[in-house]
């Protein structure tokens, strides 16, 4: 249940972001995906490479193979300068959709803290209310620029890869899907139990926030 509930509110967050800029958040995903991908694909020419270099080195035979190596080694360059160029790209454009976001969702808690009744503010301490602005947001700030690029990078790299891996030996990957589930086991076990606790430190960072904003500092 609580994975769901975690779910749905990363979709409400990127549903929002989608709301907040149409066309940069999509541009900046297309970056963060290309980059993902020519990030994995240098693996395979480096395989052809090596291939090559052991070849010429036991037949002694380096001119019959030079020319493939220089073109071999162009493409990781190219794929590596392409790689480094999305990468700046969607970092430069995901601190602009962080910065964005946050103001606009600040503006938007505001707004809507404006039409609250009287009693809301009442009951509650005005740490309480505050912890919303400062300490939420900026859990919302690490999950939009840390979490949701890191988890894309992954999950692309994870998917390049899985298909080379097919490609080159379908039990080898058998065996590593094996492990893959093994461990996806573990985290989902240990990721479960962590969520609750970061819950119950996010609440009692706020009461205490409450509290001393209203004894210490009122």
């Amino acid at each position: 249940m609580k994975n769901s509930s975690t779910g749905a509110c990363c979709v409400r967050l990127l549903k929002t972001l989608l709301g907040f800029y149409p066309v940069l958040l999509p541009v900046t995903i297309g970056c963060i995906v290309f980059n993902a991908i020519v990030g994995s694909l240098p693996s395979v020419f480096m395989q052809k490479v090596i291939a090559l270099v052991e070849q010429s080195w036991q037949d002694g035979v380096w001119h019959a193979v030079s020319g493939q190596i220089l073109r071999l080694v162009g493409l990781l360059a190219v794929f590596y300068l392409l790689s480094l160029a999305a990468g700046l790209v969607f970092n430069q454009l995901m601190a602009i959709i962080t910065q964005g976001a946050l103001k606009k969702l600040r503006v938007k808690m505001f707004g809507g803290m404006q039409r609250l009744p009287i009693r809301y503010f009442d009951t509650h301490n005005h740490g309480d209310i505050m912890s919303y602005y400062t300490n939420d947001i900026d859990t919302l700030r690490q999950m939009i620029s840390q979490s949701f690029p890191q988890l894309l990078v992954s999950v692309v790299t994870v998917v390049t890869i899985f298909c080379i891996m097919v490609y080159y030996c379908l039990w080898l990957t058998l065996v590593v899907l094996a492990g893959g589930a093994l461990m996806t086991l573990l985290i989902k076990k240990i990721g479960g139990g962590s969520a609750r606790y970061f819950f119950r430190q996010q609440t009692a960072l706020g009461k205490a926030e409450g509290f001393i904003e209203e004894m210490m500092n009122g």
